[in-house]
């Protein structure tokens, strides 16, 4: 097998029409179809493939009954024969320079393990909705998470197969988190990450404050499944759901530096909803810490 056989993997749940889009621009890709295979995961055993579908002749489809998408990545990778593996989302579309452009910053600087590329926004209309205008300034800031952390969300990530091997695979209690989760042991077991300004994923902006208040209660309930949170006692939960109810001014540097382009009712606005969504966070977290089931939609 060449070297630099690549594995790209696919979750979807309920995303049919979507994920049609994301495999057609992996269709096109400039990288050679024999040199990687697509790997969908389908995490949902009542939603069949549909009829007439249009399936790439280098992708296969599986279907993971456990619940979460680190089980549907945790499959794919089980499955898959690459010694790079990359991730996406059904909802992405990567440009058609995604994979080469991945492989080629690995061979560049040999020293890094994991590449997470960047993920570019678009919109539904020039006029941004709220929602909207908060994704502009906080939606997968992959350089803030290689600079501060050393970890890149899974919408766009590449790293090598022995990574897997020697920390493991995803979490797979976890319906939220668990990129950041693996991406932390694999910092701790100096697996250096890179990120790449050209391998680039399209991705939509959230349109809606429902989805953002959705996506806040799977990141609340995600938390409260990490291990330092996990075995908390009830007392010690409601003292951290206080410590979480702080407003978060540290956020105010990223909303000046990616809002330069927006007035300042809009920079509030943005505050606002920040500290909004970190309270259904925080409120999310106490109750899955106390028992309650973590929300997967």
């Amino acid at each position: 097998m060449h070297k630099n056989f690549v594995s790209i993997i696919i979750p979807t749940f309920k995303d049919w029409g979507r994920l049609s889009f994301c495999l057609d621009s992996l269709s096109k890709q400039d990288y050679p179809a024999d040199k990687f295979e697509i790997l969908v995961i389908n995490n949902y055993v009542g939603d069949k493939v549909p009829d007439n579908y249009m399936i790439p002749s280098n992708c296969r489809i599986f279907t993971e009954e456990k619940p979460g998408s680190y089980a549907a990545r945790n499959l794919g990778v089980i499955k898959s024969i690459g010694d790079i593996i990359g991730f996406t989302d059904s909802d992405c579309i990567p440009d058609s320079d995604w994979i080469s452009n991945a492989v080629a910053a690995f061979e560049k600087e040999d020293r890094y393990h994991r590449i997470a590329g960047r993920i570019r926004l678009y919109y539904k209309s020039q006029k941004l909705t709220n929602a909207e205008l908060y994704e502009k300034i906080y939606a997968f800031n992959q350089d803030v998470y290689v600079q501060q952390d050393g970890s890149g969300v899974t919408a766009n990530m590449f790293t090598y197969r022995e990574v897997f091997d020697k920390v493991g695979l995803f979490k797979e209690d976890l319906l939220s988190g668990g990129d950041y989760e693996w991406a932390v042991r694999a910092r701790n077991a100096n697996h250096e990450i890179k990120y790449a300004e050209d391998v680039i994923v399209n991705h939509p902006a959230r349109f809606h404050l429902n989805e953002l208040v959705k996506k806040a209660k799977r990141v609340g309930g995600g938390q409260a499944g990490f291990d330092k949170f996990s075995n908390l006692k009830p007392v010690k939960s409601l003292i951290r759901f206080v410590y979480d109810l702080r407003p978060p001014v540290n956020s105010i540097p990223l909303i000046i530096s990616k809002g330069k382009d927006l007035a300042l009712p809009q920079k509030l606005l943005v505050f606002y909803i920040r500290y909004y969504l970190s309270i259904i966070t925080a409120r999310e977290k106490l109750r899955v810490s106390l028992g309650k089931t973590a929300q997967r939609e």
